[in-house]
Order: structure tokens, then sequence, then C-alpha cells
């Protein structure tokens, strides 16, 4: 009832809220890596969530933080294992010196505890690691 008294008053409604993901990352969340060309150095965050309502779905954002003497990108391969196996998934990012856009994969892992590694495709820098409990 207090549902249709907001709508019909024009009160905005709740925005919707994303599912919990408990994760721990013991390397942190950044990719410190070279760029494709010209010897580029760079920086690549890499942020997971729950899909809402959508269990067994993590979604990964990968966000290019900038490059020095860019314009510069990197192939990040996502690696993980959990209920649903073992799987891949190969991503391409691209900046100038300032953030790029920010790419978002729908990953299927599976209900319950899985690890998630993210890396530069050729391997050329440092990766990042989570262990997580997916809804």
């Amino acid at each position: 009832m207090a549902a249709i008294v907001a709508l019909a008053c024009g009160w905005p409604a709740a925005p919707a809220q994303a599912d919990p993901l408990p994760q721990w990352t013991p390397f942190g969340t950044t990719i410190y890596t070279f760029g494709d060309a010209k010897f580029c150095t760079g920086t690549i965050a890499v942020a997971l969530e729950a899909a809402h309502g959508r269990p067994g779905h993590v979604l990964a954002h990968i966000a290019p933080l900038g490059y020095q003497r860019g314009p510069c990108g990197n192939h990040v391969v996502l690696g993980w294992v959990g209920s649903a196996g073992a799987r891949s998934d190969l991503v391409y990012v691209w900046a100038g010196v300032t953030p790029g856009t920010a790419v978002t994969e729908d990953l299927w892992v599976g209900t319950g505890f899985a690890k998630l590694m993210a890396d530069t495709w050729p391997p050329q820098g440092t990766f990042t690691e989570w262990y997580m409990v997916v809804p």
C-alpha cells in the first residue's frame, strides 16, 4: 500500500541495492602493467560485485586508470573457479593518459565459495586475486 501511495504522490522509489559479495583480496584490486604499444606503463582497476537477482553471477568492472605516454591498452584475462567449474574470459581495455571507459563483464561463477584472478595477457605486470562467497 505504501508503494502505491509513493508512486501516486510522485515520490522517488528507493534505489536498487546490490547483493552482498563477501570477498577478500590479498593483493589489492589494481594491476600495474606495461601497455600493448610504445612501452606505456599504466594501471587497471578491477572491481567485483554480485549481479542483483541473479544467483551465481558476478559482475567484473575493469577500468583502465590511464597510461604514461599513452594511448595504450591491454588484454585483461579473468580466470575463475567456482561451483560452475573453471572458466576464463578475455577483455580489452584502452585509455590515454587519463582514465578510460570501464568494461563490465558478467561472469557465471556459480554459488558458494569461488576464486577469481585477473592479469594482463600476455602477463607483463602484477596480478590480483579474490576469494569470495557468491550468493
